[in-house]
């Protein structure tokens, strides 16, 4: 991970060298390791659970690195991290309990694909506001970056997919004349928005332009290409949580340079430490993953085992959280 630079460059959210491997970098390793993934069963199983414990994990333990590090976080955002959790566990196992598996892999499918979009959709925003004027108000890419996930779904869903990860998944009847509208309005926005880039040739839109077609070249493969749904989603899970963890270490570099007073968080989020940073996110989630399965991996559910229901309530625990911490509009770059 390069080191964070003093200033940055005005269209860029942390430097030119750190958004390329943010935007680039990481399409590139989702490319690659999902092409890999699905050239066997054997390399698909390797390959999924290298991306669970070098970066699942770890991004989720990043997630409370913006709400725990400190007790003053810890103190602001006590109902995350108390109150909410068991709240969430119970909806889980209430809703498998009322539903079965069926209801709770369709929520996650559903749900994750919106919480990628919306990641999509706040760093796009960051970078428009970068950019400044030219792309002030971009109703245009904000489409995009919604309507091709949309377009994905809906492709899924008329495809007729009724399990998803070997269990069984929901999703509505579409008619195939209506994944054509939405197929044909996408197209539509995206000839206009690379019709725009090109007449523009606004430098300072160019990372913005980037990171849009990384989101779009993304959505493309894991819902559109990849013939099934599983493999599929393999590569875009890889991109958004190796993205996120980029983007999370970058905003923590951010908040604590020049902290005061001086903690080992914020001596640990400095740019030359980011490795130990990696190692910290890394053990930190391991650890929780390990425990929350031998805690619950002890004990089995009269529908499934508990651990299934502990790892999903944490994903949408981690879903809530991501909701509630960076729904504020921040300015994204360095003090100078």
């Amino acid at each position: 991970m390069p080191a964070m630079p003093q200033q940055t460059e005005r269209t860029w959210l942390y430097g030119r060298r750190f958004d390329l491997m943010l935007i680039v970098g990481v399409l590139a390793l989702a490319l690659v390791l999902g092409g890999v993934a699905s050239l066997s069963a054997e390399l698909f199983a390797t390959i999924l659970l290298l991306d669970f414990w070098l970066l699942a994990y770890p991004h989720v333990a990043s997630t409370f690195t913006r709400v725990a590090c400190d007790r003053g976080r810890v103190r602001q955002h006590w109902v995350l991290l108390f109150a909410l959790p068991p709240l969430v566990f119970g909806g889980t196992a209430a809703l498998t309990l009322g539903a079965g598996v069926l209801a709770l892999n369709t929520l996650y499918f559903t749900w994750q694909t919106w919480h990628y979009t919306r990641q999509s959709y706040g760093i796009a925003r960051a970078y428009a506001r970068k950019a400044g004027e030219p792309l002030r108000g971009d109703n245009l890419s904000t489409l995009l970056i919604y309507l091709f996930p949309l377009w994905g779904y809906l492709h899924r869903a008329a495809q007729g997919h009724d399990t998803f990860y070997g269990m069984p998944l929901f999703l509505p009847a579409i008619p195939t004349w209506f994944e054509y509208i939405v197929a044909g309005t996408t197209l539509a926005v995206f000839a206009a928005w690379v019709f725009r880039a090109l007449k523009s040739r606004c430098r300072s839109s160019l990372p913005h332009n980037l990171f849009v077609l990384s989101h779009i070249v993304i959505s493309t493969v894991s819902y559109l290409v990849m013939g099934d749904i599983t493999e599929g989603w393999l590569f875009i899970n890889i991109w958004h949580n190796a993205q996120y963890l980029l983007f999370v270490w970058a905003a923590n570099v951010r908040r604590h340079h020049q902290a005061q007073p001086v903690t080992w968080f914020s001596r640990l989020c400095q740019p030359r430490r980011a490795l130990w940073y990696a190692i910290v996110c890394f053990v930190l989630g391991g650890l929780f993953y390990s425990l929350l399965g031998a805690i619950l991996g002890r004990s089995t559910w009269n529908i499934l085992p508990l651990v299934l229901i502990g790892h999903m309530a944490v994903n949408f625990h981690h879903y809530l959280i991501d909701a509630v911490i960076w729904r504020r509009r921040k300015r994204i770059e360095l003090p100078t």
